[in-house]
């Protein structure tokens, strides 16, 4: 059963397309292992939260709100499963040299994590404010992560 303050009993998200591929070759001549990720998924589901005090709620109820007089009522002003964030798109690469020593093999690479530097909201806070005397609206959506920047990786492991 709906209710003002609760309305979405039942949500659903819907149709969610997510793509992640991984590609690794080596190149013989040369021994070089070049390999790269690629993932692209939806953002996170937004919510807008507007905390409503007592003093707004008691005259349109005609009574203070169960938690009494100096209590508020958060409400969800978006429809569950409707609204995302921003699209996360991250490539990764790796290079690598194979050096063979006798009967050891070392593998001496750089991974290179992010590599179009994208910076997507990951995270949003879902506090929704607005202030009815002067009609101001506090920034919406306010992202509280974004992805990590580029970064690079120096490795190397050696088998024996």
């Amino acid at each position: 059963l709906a209710s003002p303050v609760f309305p979405y009993c039942h949500t659903s998200t819907g149709f969610v397309t997510r793509v992640t591929g991984l590609a690794a070759y080596t190149v013989p001549t040369i021994d070089v292992l070049v390999s790269g990720t690629f993932r692209s998924e939806q953002g996170s589901p937004l919510s807008a939260n507007l905390v409503l005090p007592n003093s707004i709620l008691a005259p349109a109820l005609g009574r203070n709100v169960s938690s009494g007089p100096n209590g508020s009522l958060t409400v969800n002003l978006i429809e569950p499963g409707t609204l995302y964030g921003d699209r996360l798109n991250e490539v990764d690469v790796r290079i690598a040299k194979i050096l063979r020593f006798g009967r050891t093999r070392t593998n001496v690479g750089v991974d290179i994590y992010n590599l179009f530097n994208a910076n997507p909201a990951l995270t949003y806070n879902p506090a929704y404010s607005f202030n009815p005397v002067s009609a101001t609206q506090a920034p919406w959506p306010r992202p509280q992560t974004v992805l990590t920047p580029r970064f690079a990786k120096i490795s190397a492991q050696i088998d024996f």
